[in-house]
């Protein structure tokens, strides 16, 4: 028993000393470590390449559209309605010249054949008093020497009755015959004297009557209210058979192709436009519906006109935009769920004014540019902070006017804890 308790030991033993030999080997075997120098190698960024451009400053805004030239037409004339154009309808086209409203003319026809009458009776009297006057300037024109010879032979007897040739009574009547002869020429004399005036009175009243038929004339044209241009039907506003009054507003009406859209631009932005007039009344404009502002614009226009008053309360300037005329005939939009062809009174639009030039300058995305305006750029493997001129930010855009050269490679990608020289690494 002891001797198999011995051998038992002696084989742990060896076994023992068979893996002692062998971790020692392993051990003495291993291979060594090289001690290497640390390389940094950089963090990694995106970069993309800086380049200088030329580039107009956009100016945003909203606004509502508005005819350039719209009417209300009034009622001129008092009646009953009786007629509406076939095109007086609201959203309808009507063409220069035709009727859109006709009032009762009945009355105004009367009063003109009324006026007619007058001005008849008036040139009649008028011609009844030159007649009167040319034969009082022929009365006159035979009492003359009628009054001659009375006084030849008035002056003659006086002188037979001076001798006591004749009778006095003679003499008498001879004189009696005379003095009424100078009476009956001074009598047509004066009659002759007041024909100025009379004939003016005459003319007068017949002036009167015509000036009355054209009043009466004038008021029959306005029973019909007939379209000035062509346009379309803003608004209706009366029936037929609907009697009228002077002064009732009949419906509104606007010229075709015209059209307006006023938008308030911040003080701010006033900037960005070119400060000649001349150049500023050029300026291009691009109108897009609002909720397509992001889409290509649709229509085209230009600045007419800034209006002289800022709004107190707002801050902003009123700017009036001339939409072009010329605009594409087969663009069709939607509004309240109908198919209409171009822009509408009371579409809501987005515009950009083309505003003023800037040569070599660059535009970069908004996360580019960092607090203080510094940009990011890389340079022989490192990180150099460069402090730029910011023009403007716009949008997700930053326009910058210096501190950058074509070329330069601007870090895009999220970098924190950023310092001049830290080595960086450009991601291919």
């Amino acid at each position: 028993m002891k001797k198999g308790f011995l051998f038992k030991s002696v084989r742990v033993l060896i076994v023992l000393a068979l893996a002692i030999f062998i971790a020692a080997l392993l051990v003495t075997l291993r291979p060594r470590a090289e001690r290497k120098e640390r390389v940094e190698t950089g963090r990694l960024v995106e970069v993309f390449a800086a380049q200088a451009e030329d580039f107009n400053m956009v100016i945003e805004a909203y606004g509502t559209i508005q005819p350039r030239e719209m009417l209300t037409l009034v009622a001129e004339v008092h009646g009953q309605i009786v007629g509406l154009g076939p095109d007086f309808q609201e959203g309808d086209f009507f063409e220069s010249g035709s009727t859109l409203i006709e009032i009762d003319p009945r009355t105004y026809t009367l009063t003109v054949q009324q006026r007619q009458v007058e001005i008849s009776r008036a040139q009649a009297e008028l011609a009844k008093f030159e007649q009167e006057v040319a034969n009082l300037k022929a009365t006159r024109k035979i009492s003359v020497p009628d009054q001659r010879l009375a006084e030849s032979e008035f002056t003659r007897l006086k002188t037979l009755s001076a001798n006591n040739v004749i009778a006095k009574s003679t003499r008498d009547a001879a004189e009696q015959k005379f003095l009424a002869s100078v009476d009956r020429l001074q009598g047509i004399d004066n009659q002759i004297a007041l024909t100025g005036s009379l004939r003016k009175q005459l003319q007068a009243q017949l002036k009167m009557a015509q000036v009355q038929l054209q009043q009466s004339q004038l008021d029959l044209e306005k029973t019909r209210i007939k379209a000035p241009f062509d346009g379309w039907v803003l608004e209706k506003l009366i029936e037929i058979g609907q009697h009228v009054v002077i002064g009732q507003v009949l419906g509104r009406v606007y010229k075709d192709g015209d059209l307006d859209v006023e938008v308030r631009i911040p003080a701010d932005d006033f900037k960005w436009l070119p400060s000649e007039p001349a150049v500023k009344d050029r300026l291009r404009v691009e109108i897009a519906l609002a909720q397509e502002q992001d889409g290509e614009p649709a229509w085209t226009g230009r600045v007419a006109r800034v209006k002289a008053q800022m709004d107190e309360r707002t801050r902003t300037l009123p700017v009036i935009i001339e939409i072009d005329r010329d605009q594409p005939p087969n663009l069709t939009v939607r509004r309240d769920g109908l198919a209409t062809k171009g822009l509408r009174p009371g579409m809501f639009v987005a515009v950009r004014i083309i505003g003023r030039q800037y040569k070599d300058a660059f535009v970069l995305s908004r996360h580019a540019v960092h607090a203080g305006d510094v940009v990011y750029a890389v340079a022989d493997g490192q990180l150099k902070i460069k402090p730029v001129k910011v023009l403007r930010r716009f949008k997700d855009l930053v326009y910058i006017e210096d501190g950058l050269q074509s070329g330069d490679l601007v870090v895009k990608s999220p970098l924190s804890a950023a310092f001049d020289g830290m080595a960086v690494r450009i991601k291919k």
